[in-house]
């Protein structure tokens, strides 16, 4: 290939990529990205709350809805140590008038209990919006029960009674083991957790708990790259092909090429996408993490620490960013170069839809190969489906980055990966020239699939059409 094959390709390149940055659709599009992403995790923490590791912070709250509290203790663990009315000691809870209501069992011909107690006090409550009943009872499913209940139309917070439940449960904890008078040997021998593990020897000998997979959090973050991959990849592929038909259609490629290349011409407008969707991705992530460092900032958690799955941040390392941007990039020039391709075949922009189709068909056989081989990894990552969707050229670019933000699999796997989708796009480029060059000058009969083995023949031999 001669460098007078590339002469003029950076002055596309600079007229591509600052036409697309001036396109009023593309910057409208590129603007509601970055509000999405610069909204989402303090708009989702307000709606959503984050209740992971926050204990007693989950219950943020200065003053109750609560006057008065219902005890109904039928098991009268009450008499005999229990602290039914624990959640007095909190001051939000320090003002609640606390009645303890004696538990009347009859019994019935049938010998069944009647609850009648019960039920006159849950009417009672119905008419009282700012009283609760604790119920602490015996269920024959459960065990041993304690509900903390309220009426349908009451004025009390469900967040309230589940701080008084919480409280409840640790003050039975702590009962439990008083009422047993054992030492704390005893109650350590109580406590241990006995695991029994199946073992799998591996080929260096050690030995695993179990074949290395994802979890199913995992997988909806790989699935939600891979899909948002597939629609850049779409969008700037469509961007190239149109592109490049409009300029043979409008009998602009004529004048262009007295100064621009063929291949130059493809390669600018190539690289110029491929440089948009980084710029996209990369802002739209870094606005995602500055809106979660805010939202930090005043609610004082962290909101993708704590609802993305267990440890996935600590993965976001720069050098996987980095083959993660990377791979875009190479899988957006790799389905760039087909793109130019259809564009190349359209006499018209008639058949422009037409044309499309093979880049369509390509798209979506890599989509559903990385999906199928996601939906693999969480059963095992030495699945052979998994290498194969990571190692071919037309998946890869949708799997490698979602794989690289959560960790899976192996360095080596990644790196050849990346390896492999730049080498084809390489080999794609070169092979192409001629190619390129044949198609966009050629206006003969419409172009079929099948005639593509004729022009490949004519670029090897040098011949032009």
């Amino acid at each position: 290939m001669k460098k007078s094959e590339f002469r003029g390709w950076t002055d596309v390149f600079r007229f591509t990529l600052v036409q697309t940055w001036k396109n009023r659709s593309f910057l409208i599009t590129m603007i509601i990205m970055w509000i999405i992403c610069l909204l989402a995790v303090p708009v989702l923490s307000f709606f959503t709350g984050d209740k992971k590791g926050k204990g007693e912070e989950e219950y943020n709250f200065e003053e109750t809805t609560i006057e008065k509290a219902y005890i109904l203790d039928e098991l009268l663990f009450t008499d005999s140590g229990f602290k039914s009315d624990i959640f007095k000691e909190k001051d939000v809870f320090k003002d609640v008038e606390i009645e303890r209501v004696l538990y009347l069992a009859q019994m019935s011909v049938e010998d069944e209990k009647d609850e009648k107690t019960y039920k006159d006090l849950c009417e009672k409550v119905n008419k009282e919006p700012h009283s609760v009943i604790i119920h602490v009872y015996l269920d024959i499913t459960k065990g041993i029960a304690i509900d903390v209940v309220t009426a349908i139309d009451s004025k009390v917070k469900s967040k309230e009674c589940d701080y008084i439940g919480s409280l409840l449960v640790d003050e039975f904890n702590r009962y439990k083991y008083a009422i047993t008078q054992m030492g704390e040997e005893q109650l350590a021998a109580l406590d241990y957790q006995y695991d029994v593990v199946a073992l799998l020897e591996q080929e260096d000998g050690s030995f695993i708990t179990e074949k290395p997979h994802i979890s199913e959090a995992k997988y909806w973050v790989v699935y939600a790259i891979l899909f948002l991959i597939m629609m850049v990849v779409t969008t700037s592929s469509s961007q190239v092909a149109t592109a490049v038909a409009m300029d043979k259609s409008s009998k602009v490629m004529e004048y262009l090429l007295t100064s621009v290349r063929p291949m130059a011409l493809v390669l600018g407008k190539v690289l110029a996408s491929v440089v948009s969707t980084v710029l996209q991705l990369g802002i739209s992530f870094g606005l995602a993490l500055v809106s979660n460092k805010f939202t930090k900032m005043f609610t004082g958690s962290d909101y993708l620490q704590n609802k993305l799955p267990e440890g996935i941040l600590d993965n976001i390392t720069i050098p996987n960013v980095l083959i993660a941007l990377i791979g875009v990039g190479c899988g957006v020039m790799f389905y760039g170069f087909i793109a130019g391709l259809c564009g190349a075949m359209v006499r018209k922009m008639e058949e422009m839809q037409e044309s499309m189709t093979m880049l369509i068909v390509v798209v979506l056989i890599g989509t559903y190969l990385g999906m199928f081989a996601s939906m693999s990894m969480q059963k095992s990552l030495t699945n052979p489906l998994f290498y194969v969707a990571m190692l071919a050229p037309i998946s890869s670019p949708f799997l490698l980055p979602g794989v690289c933000i959560i960790g899976a699999g192996a360095l080596w796997i990644r790196l050849a990966s990346l390896a492999i989708l730049l080498l084809l796009d390489f080999v794609i480029l070169f092979a192409s020239a001629r190619v390129y060059e044949i198609l966009i000058l050629y206006n003969g009969s419409k172009i079929k699939l099948k005639d593509l083995g004729k022009f490949l023949k004519q670029a090897k031999g040098g011949k032009t059409a």
